[in-house]
């Protein structure tokens, strides 16, 4: 078996706080691109297309978000009200701005649906390494 795939981590989970609203940490599940197909292959529908008559593959966008997120979002801490007044538009006249908004896979999903910078604050995530690599290098600090 090769060096390099017993080396590799398939998924890590790390904090990672979100650059515009103090406080807000998400724990975010790196996923390895063999997962990352499956949940895209998992989303393919295949419809018929009457004008080539030919078999075509479309992504489910829900169905995939959902997977996505399932696997990616692992839970956070510290997203009040006021905090998700910037992710996206909401009615916060009968809210405490200061309460805070507990993690739910629902909300997590609603959150990646309904906020482009969310969702970008995701895949931003996901795609630098250094995020997963906090806890050896602090691990590392310490001894």
């Amino acid at each position: 078996m090769s060096l390099i795939k017993n080396l590799m981590v398939t998924e890590k989970v790390t904090e990672v706080e979100f650059p515009d609203i103090e406080g807000f940490v998400v724990h975010v599940n790196y996923v390895g691109r063999d997962k990352m197909m499956k949940i895209r292959n998992s989303a393919l529908v295949y419809k018929f297309n009457k004008r080539t008559r030919q078999r075509e593959e479309e992504v489910d966008n829900d169905k995939f978000l959902e997977a996505y997120t399932e696997a990616t979002i692992k839970g956070w801490k510290g997203l009040t009200v006021k905090g998700l007044s910037q992710l996206i538009p909401v009615d916060t006249s009968k809210m405490n701005p200061s309460q805070e908004i507990p993690y739910t896979p629902e909300d997590a999903l609603d959150l990646v649906k309904s906020s482009t910078i969310f969702d970008q604050f995701i895949t931003d995530t996901l795609n630098d390494f250094d995020n997963f690599e906090q806890t050896r290098k602090e691990t590392d600090e310490k001894n």
